[in-house]
C-alpha cells in the first residue's frame, strides 16, 4: 500500500499520525481513501467542490503530482506520497 506522509502541524487530523498506509491505483483513489478514514482532514485539503485546495501540493515519490498526471498519477504498492501545504506571507 502506498505511504502518505503529512506535515506534523497536519497529523491530529489523522489521529496523530504523519504517516498512513493507503488503498489505490491513483493519487486520487489514495486521497478518497485518506478523506473517508479520516474525515476531520477533508476541509484542510479540499475545497466545497472536492477539488484539491490551491494551496496544497502532492508528490509521489519527491515528483510534483502537476508534473505528472494530476490527481489520476497511477501509484504502486511502494510508492511514498507526500502532502505539503504551500507557505506564504510576507
Amino acid at each position: 500500500m502506498p505511504n502518505l506522509r503529512v506535515p506534523a502541524l497536519m497529523k491530529f487530523y489523522i489521529e496523530g499520525q504523519t504517516e498512513v498506509l493507503l488503498h489505490g491505483l491513483t493519487v486520487s483513489d489514495a486521497i478518497s481513501d485518506l478523506v473517508t478514514r479520516y474525515p476531520a482532514i477533508k476541509p484542510h485539503i479540499m475545497d466545497n467542490n472536492g477539488d484539491l485546495r490551491r494551496y496544497i501540493n502532492l508528490f509521489v515519490n519527491d515528483t510534483n503530482i502537476k508534473d505528472l498526471n494530476g490527481l489520476k498519477t497511477p501509484i504502486q504498492d511502494n510508492d511514498r506520497i507526500i502532502l505539503l501545504p504551500s507557505i506564504s506571507g510576507g
